[in-house]
């Protein structure tokens, strides 16, 4: 604990070796170069966001269920013009935010105007706005940052969390995450400003706001108020929790009243009563849209996480968190021992109470705990500054070979997948994929000569090398995985005749939320009788795709009703949602 509030800690390696410069070293002089300055820092940590999420941004298809259902509500929204209605196919009036489905609109028809071929079906412009706002997180969570540590420090800290997967992940996907991961940051780095500015005064006197406070607060609620506008209900619980933590331990609240601010207030009401209104008053559904509704029939559920016993999330971290998430547990005993310092005390309260109530919540969702991960890397950047993390014990020191472990498991995951499923492999991938893993060996090997900050900034150069071959040369190109553009092409394929107007899709036993996303028209989502009904009374260009559980059904009711068909090729898929092989055959009239 002593080392720990001592100060910054003195180098544990030098940068050069007596015979030159390293590649380690190379990555250590940017990293400080980067540092100098704020401005370098800001630039430094959105590119690093870019090299880490622009693979695979383009080229992965849509991922159902989530991603694909909040994309495919702001495509209504496009289509329809109503800027109020959050439901698909025939599920009752759904009561989620509308901000992340305003800015995805607002993408889409802007995509339009300049003359985007197609802009409705294009994944990426839906996950636009989840790529600038886990830039923002990054941003955020290094300002932060900085009311605990130094600049160095920070940077580290937002690297860790613009290098983690579990960003990675929510920066790729139509949701709203990760919106929620930067509102949180700037929410708890403006109070802790406040709450170490209260601790530092010299008690309960005479006390009045000062302008830098204003600011702070007008930041913590117009943060609170975004939240609330893109994610919805669930965003007080990550501010309530820690504040209701912070004065339970310390048995004073006298730090909440530096945030008082009547505008903040203002733009929280503001934000409230138009919600309100939107949704009582919002308008009435047009016969267009019901009848898109009425097309789509019942489309998938949302993901709603799995049942799990507490302690789920703990094992999950090391996924959610990684490559930072062996420093977390490196640091962990420290910082927990260092827990009565102000900084470390509200750091902690940021993470412990949330992680802990949705530890024994039964219903695990792994997107629940993010909000906690800006803490969590701010803490081992705390512990690196200070000297805490001198690996003085190197038994300890052996759980960052984790870095090597669980990046040779994606890395053989990815591949492995990518045979098995499509009997491929991607040649490109192969040689990124072992410089990944040879950098996290490096990192893992050589810590007691480089440090753990240089160890750390290695595990992240190979991060993003062997990320770079997951997901952009191999993760898109399995095929198995993505029924929903091969289904669209299979569509465009259809030899509809001349006049024949735009061709009209079924689909049975199969309905995800990307199909009709990506189909330039509306599929409707059926049973196999049903689906056999629809192409007895369509036209000549109508096509659908039977799941092989529906086929039965399907057969028996064409020979019921006298349906003379053609079949197609069939489509094989892994569905990874139900984790099940998937068969989809086209049916058209005979």
């Amino acid at each position: 604990m002593k080392s720990f509030a001592a100060g910054r800690k003195a180098r544990s390696a030098p940068l050069y070796s007596p015979r030159g410069p390293r590649l380690p070293d190379r990555i250590v002089e940017l990293f400080e170069a980067c540092c100098r300055t704020d401005r370098r820092a800001c630039l430094f940590l959105v590119g690093l966001c870019l090299v880490a999420l622009l693979p695979g941004f383009f080229s992965i298809p849509p991922v159902d269920r989530d991603g694909a259902r909040f994309a495919l509500i702001s495509r209504h929204m496009v289509e329809t013009g109503n800027l109020t209605e959050t439901r698909l196919g025939w599920e009752a009036k759904r009561t989620q935010a509308l901000g992340l489905h305003w800015l995805q609109a607002g993408m889409v028809k802007a995509a339009e105007l300049v003359g985007v071929p197609e802009a409705p079906t294009r994944i990426w412009l839906y996950r636009a706005p989840s790529l600038a706002a886990a830039i923002g997180a990054v941003l955020l969570t290094y300002w932060a940052a900085l009311a605990f540590t130094h600049r160095r420090a920070a940077v580290l800290a937002a690297s860790l969390l613009a290098s983690s997967v579990a960003l990675g992940v929510g920066g790729r996907l139509a949701v709203p995450e990760v919106f929620l991961v930067g509102s949180v940051a700037a929410m708890m780095g403006a109070m802790g400003r406040l709450y170490l500015a209260e601790r530092q005064s010299r008690g309960p006197g005479d006390w009045r706001q000062s302008a830098h406070e204003a600011r702070l607060a007008l930041i913590f609620w117009s943060a609170l108020a975004f939240s609330l506008f893109t994610k919805g209900l669930v965003t007080p619980l990550y501010v309530l929790m820690p504040l209701m933590a912070l004065v339970a331990v310390d048995r004073s609240a006298l730090f909440l009243r530096r945030a008082r601010s009547y505008a903040g207030l203002a733009v929280i009401l503001v934000v409230a009563i138009g919600w309100f209104l939107l949704r009582r008053y919002g308008p009435p559904e047009t016969q267009a849209e019901f009848v898109v509704r009425t097309l789509l029939g019942p489309v998938a559920g949302e993901y709603q996480g799995f049942a799990g016993l507490p302690g789920v999330y703990l094992l999950l971290f090391f996924a959610l968190f990684w490559p930072a998430a062996p420093l977390a547990a490196l640091a962990f005993p420290i910082v927990w021992k260092a827990r009565r310092i102000g900084t470390v005390r509200f750091l902690l309260a940021w993470v412990v109470p949330v992680w802990l109530l949705f530890e024994i919540l039964p219903t695990k969702v792994p997107a629940y705990v993010a909000p906690t991960l800006p803490a969590i890397a701010i803490l081992i950047a705390l512990a690196v500054e200070r000297g805490a993390l001198a690996l003085g014990n190197m038994r300890l020191a052996r759980v960052l070979w984790l870095w090597p472990l669980i990046g040779a498991v994606i890395a053989v995951g990815a591949l492995l997948g990518m045979a098995v499923f499509d009997q491929t492999t991607s040649v490109l991938a192969w040689p990124l994929l072992l410089i990944g893993f040879f950098a996290l060996v490096i990192a893992a090997a050589s810590v007691r000569d480089y440090g753990v900050e240089k160890s750390a900034l290695v595990a992240i150069a190979g991060m993003l090398v062997s990320g770079f071959g997951v997901m952009q040369l191999v993760l898109p190109n399995i095929d198995s995985f993505w029924l929903a553009p091969r289904v669209a092409a299979a569509v465009a394929r259809e030899p509809c005749g001349a006049g024949a107007g735009p061709i009209e899709v079924g689909i049975a036993g199969f309905n995800e939320p990307s199909f009709a996303l990506l189909l330039p028209q509306a599929p409707r989502f059926l049973d196999g009788a049903a689906a056999a009904d629809f192409l007895k009374v369509g036209g000549a260009c109508r096509v659908v795709f039977v799941e092989r559980r529906q086929e039965p059904r399907f057969a028996r009711r064409a020979e019921a009703i006298g349906l003379r068909i053609q079949r197609g090729a069939d489509l094989r898929g892994f569905d990874y949602n139900g984790l099940r092989e998937v068969r989809l055959a086209p049916y058209r009239p005979g």
